[in-house]
C-alpha cells in the first residue's frame, strides 16, 4: 500500500491538439465519447495530497483519488466537487484507500454551505477526533451550552448538505458527540450506503444529530460505542432525520443501544435493529422527550439493563410507534419489548410484539405514570418472572386498549395477559385475550386500580395455582364489565371466568359465561365484602361453567362452617 504525505504539485486540465485547432479556426465540432475538457483532478498523479487538489478545483470538478494511506484532515472549502476512489463500488478499493486523520482533528470536514453536489464517495476514513464546537439549547427554562470535540471522521456544519456514501468511516473517537459523524448547524446531507463502525464518543457514537435533517438510509452501524445515548445514531434537540433502511446491530450504550432520539422529532422506518445493548433504558431504541415516528423497523434481541429490552419512551415523550417487529428483546426489570414511563403518551398501533422476556413487570410491555394508545397489536408469547406477561400497567396510568389480540404470554406469579395496578385507570375494547397463563389472574390481575372492559374476547386463560382464570380483582379495584365473552377460562381455586375479593366492586352487564371451570365460581365469584352488581332481571348468560355460579360466597362459607361444626 503507498504513503503519500504532503508537497507542491500542479494542475493539468488538458485540451487537445485537435480541438484547440478547431477553436482557432472558430469551429466547434463534438461527436460521441470525446468532450473539449477533462475535468478529473487524479491524486497522487496531479496533487501528491487531496488538499492539495481541493484548493486547486473549482465547483463540478473530480478528483479521482488511487489507493493508499493519506495522512491529512481535508475541508471541502464550500466548493460542489466529487472525491472519490477509483473504484467505489469495489470494497477492497475502499479498504486500501484510506484518509488517516493522524488523531489532529476531524478527518473531513464540510462547513461551507456545500450542496448535494459535494459528493465523497468510496473512502476509508480513520483515526479522527473532532472539531471543537459548541451547542446551546435550553433545560428548564435555562439555556445549556456544551463545549466540546464533534464528527471525529466527519464533520457537517455551517447549513451543508453534502452526499457521503459507500465510505467505511471507522475506528473514530470524539469527547462529546458523532464519533464517526457529526450533523450540526442546520445541515442536511444524504449519508447512504456506508460502513459505520467502530466509533466512539459520548453520545452518537455512529452519527450525531444536533439541530439538522439528515437523511441516513441504507447504512451499516456495528460496535459503535457512546457512553451516554444513541451508540449508533443519536438525535438531539431540534432535529428532524430521516432514518431508513439501515442494518444497526451490536452497538452498546448507557441509553439508546441503537438510536437514541431527544428534544426532536425523526422518522425512523424499515431499519433492522438487533443485538444492541444498553446498560440503562432502550436496548434498541430510546425516546426521551420527543416525538418521532417509529414506523416498519425489525427491533429484535436488543437488551437493557432496565425500562424496555427494545424501545424506552420517557420523559413526557409522544412517539408514534407502529407496524414494527419487537421480538425477542430482554431487560432485567420493566418492558422486555416496549417501556413507557415518565408522563409519556405514544401512540402503540399495528405492532407485533412478541417473544420479549423480562424477570419484573411486563413482558411485552411496561406503562408507568403514562397514558399510551395501544391499538391493533399483536401481543404473544411473552414472559415475565413475575407479573405482567403480555402488559404491566402500573403507577396511575391511564391507558386505552382497542383491538389488540393478546395471546399466549406467561407471567409467574400473576396476570398472564396484564397486571393493572397502584392506582392505574385501564380502559380495554374489542380485544382478544385468549390463551394466556399465570400462578393466579390468568388473563387480568386488578389491584388498587379501576378497569373498563367493554366488548372483549377473554377465551382459554388460565390460573394454574390460583384464582381468576380470566380476571382477578383486589384490594378496592372496580370494574365495569360489558359485553364481554368469557370462554374456556380454568382457574384451580376460584373463579374461573371472574373473581373479586377485598372490597372490590364489579358490575356485570350483558356478558357471556361459557364453559369456564374453577374449584367454585366457574362463571365469577366475589369473596367477602366484594360487591357484585348484577341487573334485575341478570342480563348475563351462562352455560357449561363447572360449578354452577355462586354469587354469595358467605353463604358456602356458613355451610362450610356448619359442616365442621357437625363433625
Amino acid at each position: 500500500m503507498k504513503e503519500h504525505s504532503g508537497g507542491k504539485s500542479r494542475s493539468l486540465k488538458i485540451i487537445s491538439l485537435a480541438a484547440a485547432a478547431l477553436v482557432a479556426a472558430g469551429l466547434v465540432v463534438l461527436t460521441a465519447g470525446c468532450t473539449l475538457f477533462d475535468t478529473d483532478i487524479s491524486v497522487p498523479g496531479d496533487h501528491r495530497t487531496i488538499q492539495a487538489a481541493i484548493d486547486e478545483a473549482e465547483d463540478g470538478d473530480t478528483i479521482v483519488v488511487e489507493p493508499g494511506v493519506y495522512y491529512e484532515q481535508i475541508d471541502f472549502s464550500g466548493k460542489n466537487i466529487t472525491i472519490r476512489s477509483t473504484d467505489p463500488e469495489d470494497p477492497g478499493v475502499v479498504a486500501e484507500t484510506i484518509i488517516d486523520g493522524r488523531k489532529r482533528g476531524s478527518v473531513v470536514t464540510f462547513r461551507g454551505g456545500e450542496s448535494e453536489d459535494a459528493v465523497l464517495l468510496g473512502f476509508t476514513i480513520t483515526s479522527g477526533v473532532g472539531t471543537r464546537g459548541q451547542v446551546a439549547y435550553e433545560e428548564e427554562g435555562e439555556e445549556v451550552v456544551n463545549e466540546g470535540f464533534f464528527g471525529g471522521g466527519i464533520y457537517v456544519t455551517g447549513a451543508s448538505s453534502p452526499t457521503i456514501t459507500n465510505n467505511v468511516i471507522s475506528g473514530n473517537n470524539v469527547d462529546l458527540d458523532g464519533g464517526g459523524i457529526a450533523v450540526m448547524g442546520n445541515s442536511a446531507p444524504f449519508i447512504s450506503n456506508n460502513t459505520i463502525e467502530n466509533n466512539a464518543s459520548y453520545s452518537g457514537g455512529g452519527i450525531t444529530v444536533w439541530e439538522s435533517s439528515p437523511v441516513i438510509e441504507d447504512n451499516l452501524f456495528r460496535q459503535n460505542r457512546s457512553q451516554y445515548l444513541g451508540a449508533a445514531i443519536s438525535v438531539d434537540y431540534g432535529s428532524s432525520p430521516s432514518i431508513s433502511g439501515n442494518e444497526i446491530h451490536n452497538n452498546s450504550a448507557t441509553g439508546g443501544g441503537g438510536i437514541a432520539v431527544w428534544k426532536s422529532d425523526a422518522m425512523i422506518t424499515g431499519n433492522s435493529i438487533h443485538n444492541n445493548a444498553s446498560i440503562w433504558t432502550g436496548g434498541g431504541i430510546s425516546v426521551v422527550d420527543a416525538s418521532p415516528t417509529i414506523d416498519g423497523n425489525d427491533i429484535s434481541r436488543n437488551t437493557a439493563a432496565n425500562y424496555g429490552g427494545g424501545i424506552a419512551v420517557s420523559g413526557e415523550a409522544a412517539p408514534t410507534i407502529s407496524n414494527n417487529q419487537v421480538n425477542k428483546n430482554y431487560t432485567e426489570e420493566s418492558g422486555g419489548g416496549i417501556a413507557v414511563i415518565e408522563g409519556s403518551q405514544p401512540t402503540i398501533i399495528d405492532n407485533i410484539i412478541s417473544e420479549n422476556t423480562v424477570l419484573y413487570g411486563g413482558g411485552g410491555i411496561y406503562v408507568s405514570e403514562s397514558s399510551p394508545s395501544i391499538n391493533s397489536n399483536n401481543i404473544y408469547k411473552n414472559l415475565v418472572q413475575q407479573d405482567g406477561g403480555g402488559i404491566a400497567i402500573l403507577n396511575g396510568s391511564e391507558p386505552d386498549l382497542v383491538g389488540n389480540i393478546i395471546d399466549e404470554n406467561i407471567a409467574g406469579r400473576a396476570g398472564g395477559a396484564m397486571v393493572i395496578g397502584e392506582g392505574s385507570t385501564a380502559f380495554l375494547e374489542d380485544n382478544t385475550i385468549s390463551a394466556n397463563q399465570a400462578s393466579t389472574g390468568g388473563g387480568l390481575f386488578v389491584q388498587r386500580s379501576a378497569l373498563t372492559l367493554r366488548n372483549n374476547m377473554l377465551t382459554d386463560n388460565s390460573a394454574r395455582e390460583g384464582s381468576g382464570g380470566a380476571v382477578i380483582l383486589v384490594l378496592g379495584s372496580s370494574a365495569e364489565v360489558t359485553g364481554n365473552l368469557f370462554s374456556g377460562n380454568y382457574a384451580l381455586e376460584f373463579g374461573g371466568g371472574l373473581v373479586a375479593y377485598e372490597e372490590s366492586v364489579v358490575t356485570l352487564r350483558d356478558n357471556e359465561f361459557t364453559d369456564n371451570e374453577a374449584n367454585l365460581g366457574g362463571s365469577f365469584i366475589g369473596f367477602g365484602d366484594a360487591s357484585i352488581d348484577l341487573n334485575d332481571p341478570d342480563d348475563n348468560i351462562y352455560s357449561g361453567n363447572i360449578p354452577e355460579d355462586v354469587e354469595d360466597i358467605e353463604e358456602v362459607e356458613d355451610n362450610d362452617q356448619d359442616e365442621e361444626d357437625e363433625q
